[in-house]
């Protein structure tokens, strides 16, 4: 046999790293196939070692595409609740910070509802807590009601203690005031 020229030395090579390539190959195979039915492409040699292992290959990317679908629903069940909680915690806080009532809450919650701002809870807040007018003062708070200086207008047994003793008056003032300072504090000051 005549040795190969440089020519078919090249093509030969060509011919085999076209055989072999992962775009080309595929086509090029089914074509000489086509012509040489007797041909053996990478398929035939390959192909029945492959072909479990293929099959193994999808049931893993099959269970494995399930695991990962299943992992994105936990994590935004877990997001949507965690953003849940914060959106609870923040309109609790926000409605304690502005002591806002259950018609103010409702307020702020409309009104976080026609912004379409859910991430801030105090400005809706603030925005409810600046359009509600103050409430009224009962009657006049600046000057006093009903004055009883030193037991004058009605008789105090505590005031005349006063002016007899004014030691034992504070001490017995201290004593009551010690006992139960709320009581004490309702009952002197009136509030």
């Amino acid at each position: 046999m005549a040795e190969a020229t440089e020519a078919q030395i090249r093509a030969l090579a060509a011919l085999e790293k076209l055989w072999n390539d992962g775009d080309v190959g595929p086509a090029l195979q089914r074509k000489v196939k086509e012509i040489y039915p007797d041909a053996k492409t990478n398929d035939d040699v390959f192909g029945p070692v492959v072909a479990p292992l293929k099959a193994e290959n999808e049931k893993l990317a099959a269970k494995l595409a399930k695991l990962e679908e299943d992992r994105a629903a936990e994590r935004k069940e877990r997001e949507d609740a965690a953003m849940k909680r914060s959106l609870d915690e923040a309109l609790t806080e926000a409605r304690q910070k502005y002591n806002l009532t259950e018609e103010g809450f409702e307020k702020m919650v409309a009104r976080m509802k026609e912004t379409g701002n859910y991430g801030d809870a105090e400005a809706a807040a603030a925005w409810v807590a600046s359009k509600t007018p103050p409430a009224p003062a009962a009657g006049p708070s600046w000057k006093p009601q009903s004055m009883n200086l030193f037991g004058s207008k009605k008789f105090d047994e505590s005031m005349r203690e006063l002016h007899e003793s004014p030691f034992d008056y504070m001490d017995n003032q201290l004593a009551e005031f010690v006992s139960d300072p709320d009581k004490y504090v309702r009952e002197t000051l009136g509030v």
